[in-house]
């Protein structure tokens, strides 16, 4: 790996990193307000569709883990190299 490859992966792994942070504070506080949304329902469809919702607000969660981890693993092959 070349310098210019190192560089170039340290400033996307800190754009991914700082995606990643905004990205989870913005899905936090929406699944915050479905889920306050469920508990004032007495709806019993509607609940049952914010459930769904909140399933989603957990993998897309899930998958910012992912990208983190996988961005840490590419670091961490990049040490190894060095």
């Amino acid at each position: 790996m070349t310098d210019i490859e190192r560089k170039k992966l340290e400033e996307l792994v800190a754009k991914v990193f700082t995606l990643a942070y905004e990205l989870g504070t913005n899905v936090d506080e929406l699944f915050r307000e479905v889920r306050q949304l469920r508990f004032e329902t007495k709806d019993k469809d509607f609940e049952a569709a914010l459930i769904n919702l909140e399933h989603a607000f957990f993998m897309v969660v899930q998958s910012i883990n992912i990208l983190k981890d996988q961005t840490r693993n590419t670091i961490t092959s990049t040490k190894k190299i060095a």
